[in-house]
C-alpha cells in the first residue's frame, strides 16, 4: 500500500507538468483590458495592409471581449495577454480573421501595443494605437 501513494503522485505531477505551456507556467493570464478604444496603426504582412482595417475601432473588453465597430457594423472577438503573447481571434470574419493569432508581444504601453509573428519565416507586424 506505501507503494500506491508515490506512484500516484508522480503520475499527478507529470500530469500536471506535462500539460502546461511555458507561458502559462511563468506568467498568468492577465484580463485587465487595455483601456479606451484603438485602432490599427501598422498591419504588415508581405506588405503594408493598414488601410484594409481602416474606420475600424476596437475595444478590449474584460472577460476577453474584443469588439470591432465600423460604422453600424460590429464584430465580437476574443482577446487574452500574458507577460509575452496577445492572442486576437476574429474567428472567419473576412477582414478581421487576418489579425486571428498568438501574437509576440514586443511593445505595450497605456497608448500603444506593438505585436509580431514569432516565426523568423514570417514578417507579421500588427501596431495598435489608442485613439
Amino acid at each position: 500500500m506505501k507503494k500506491i501513494i508515490p506512484v500516484i503522485t508522480i503520475i499527478i505531477l507529470a500530469i500536471t507538468i506535462g500539460s502546461c505551456t511555458k507561458d502559462s507556467v511563468s506568467t498568468p493570464n492577465n484580463t485587465t483590458p487595455p483601456t479606451g478604444q484603438w485602432r490599427v496603426h501598422y498591419y504588415w504582412d508581405k506588405k503594408d495592409e493598414t488601410s484594409n482595417f481602416s474606420g475600424y475601432t476596437f475595444d478590449f473588453l474584460s472577460g476577453g471581449v474584443l469588439k470591432a465597430t465600423k460604422g453600424a457594423t460590429v464584430v465580437n472577438g476574443t482577446w487574452s495577454e500574458t507577460s509575452t503573447r496577445f492572442n486576437i481571434d476574429f474567428a472567419t470574419d473576412p477582414v478581421l480573421s487576418d489579425i486571428n493569432g498568438n501574437w509576440l508581444k514586443t511593445e505595450k504601453s497605456d497608448t500603444f501595443i506593438k505585436l509580431k509573428d514569432d516565426n523568423p519565416a514570417q514578417d507579421d507586424e500588427l501596431h495598435f494605437i489608442k485613439i
